[in-house]
């Protein structure tokens, strides 16, 4: 039996796993319980709702992929490129290891459930992205476009690399076809044509 201070965290991890794998909208409360070996009733000692236990879980998992990002791109980067490769090691940082966390954060419709909070951690992680794209375009190392559709392009093809290679983490690729992944998708963000 868990300890009790444990109980929220236990209760998180087991909704975003089941979330990852079963949709927000497919997963019940009691399978969250069983996932986090407890009862029923703790769900509710902690989470008055399952809107609150999906909003407590996508801020968990948002407020640690930016942390990601915060500890990656905490060193000046020498070109757009070089920050690039930072926030690359930010996303494969956390999604390898946090798969689950990425997988409830970047394959699934949240605005169902969203609160105002969870609303503004999204809108955070969307700015720095936006900001970089914009900085990258200024600089002439960014295609000119829309930013939100360059950083979807990005996010998709980083969330269909996971796909291809599950059950393994991005982090157990070889360094090789992890450099040629992050060069492709960089591909899709460069104006220059290589």
């Amino acid at each position: 039996m868990p300890r009790h201070h444990d109980t929220p965290q236990l209760l998180l991890d087991a909704a975003i796993a089941l979330f990852a794998e079963r949709t927000y909208e497919g997963t019940q409360m009691p399978a969250v319980a069983a996932r986090a070996g407890v009862g029923v009733g703790s769900i509710y000692r902690y989470f008055p709702s399952k809107e609150a236990l999906g909003n407590a879980a996508f801020q968990d998992a948002k407020r640690d992929l930016l942390a990601h990002l915060a500890e990656a791109t905490a060193a000046p980067a020498e070109s757009i490129r070089a920050e690039f490769a930072q926030f690359w090691a930010g996303f494969t940082g956390f999604a390898g290891r946090r798969p689950a966390a990425f997988v409830f954060l970047e394959h699934q419709q949240h605005d169902t459930f969203l609160d105002e909070e969870s609303r503004a951690l999204a809108a955070e992680l969307d700015r720095l992205a936006a900001d970089f794209i914009e900085r990258g375009q200024r600089a002439g190392a960014i295609r000119e476009g829309e930013p939100q559709f360059l950083v979807a392009l990005a996010l998709g093809a980083f969330a269909g690399l996971l796909r291809a290679i599950r059950p393994a983490a991005v982090t157990d690729l070889p360094p090789v076809e992890r450099d040629r992944a992050e060069q492709a998708v960089w591909s899709l963000l460069s104006a220059k044509d290589s």
